[in-house]
């Protein structure tokens, strides 16, 4: 989501909050998760949702407000930290028929199948899967350390 910081004589100055969010998360500790980022233009100020570890330390929340706060200083912009206490497997624990996926997907697959059939959409639904593990072969780390397995068997089957 861009956000709207100022309005300049030269434009509009916007801000990348998924770039700021992962700004924010690669500088936290490994036992917290930043959750989400939002910024009030008006203010100049960043607000950073951020899931309390299970063991609850204040001292190490003041020491990291004065972190973020001193790292975005230089550009003029104020942060606020709120702590949550949901964690971000939350939507994992929803029931299928809670989460948005499921809905879309069925009604798409019911879409199909009234305009294309069965035979239809069994292609649809083996490119889509043929397309998802292409992707993931290529795109994740899981991915290209099985290909990089392959083509090592490989080369010692040649030999």
């Amino acid at each position: 989501m861009l956000f709207l910081w100022t309005i300049t004589k030269r434009g509009k100055i916007w801000l990348d909050g998924d770039a700021f969010r992962q700004i924010v998360a690669k500088r936290l500790p490994v036992d917290l998760y930043c959750q989400e980022v939002s910024f009030d233009g008006n203010q100049s100020l960043m607000n950073i949702y951020i899931t309390l570890p299970e063991k609850d330390d204040p001292q190490k929340r003041l020491a990291l407000m004065d972190k973020f706060e001193e790292f975005f200083k230089p550009v003029g912009i104020a942060v606020h930290i709120h702590w949550t206490r949901r964690s971000p497997d939350e939507m994992d624990k929803l029931p299928l028929w809670r989460k948005p996926l499921a809905w879309a997907l069925g009604a798409g697959g019911a879409a199909a199948l009234a305009n294309l059939g069965v035979r239809g959409l069994a292609w649809v639904a083996g490119s889509t899967f043929f397309g998802y593990v292409v992707a993931w072969l290529a795109l994740s780390e899981d991915g290209n350390k099985l290909i990089s397995k392959l083509v090592s068997d490989l080369k010692d089957f040649r030999r």
